[in-house]
């Protein structure tokens, strides 16, 4: 996985390091609050796991400064179906 910050009008992607069992733990919990809607705090804690995610290879600030607005809710699905769907394909089989 990776993603792409805008860092003084520069581009500046980061690659999600090792993602261990404990954050499959975790985005399956925060793809439940998904469904419950969003609010602000729902996005503070989408950020978090962004941060977490990456490795705090970048801050919370960093990302909501450098990430595009109508990207957010789609990177962060994609993040979580991406950490959540090798255990989807497992279990189906």
């Amino acid at each position: 996985m990776e993603i792409t910050l805008k860092t003084d009008n520069k581009d500046k992607t980061f690659v999600a390091p090792f993602i261990g069992a404990r954050m499959l733990k975790r985005s399956l919990g925060l793809s439940k609050k998904f469904q419950g809607g969003i609010d602000e705090s729902i996005m503070d804690e989408i950020a978090t796991y962004l941060v977490d995610v990456y490795g705090k290879q970048f801050t919370m600030d960093e990302l909501y400064d450098g990430f595009p607005s109508d990207k957010f809710f789609n990177k962060a699905f994609e993040d979580l179906n991406e950490v959540i769907g090798g255990l989807e394909e497992k279990v189906k089989n």
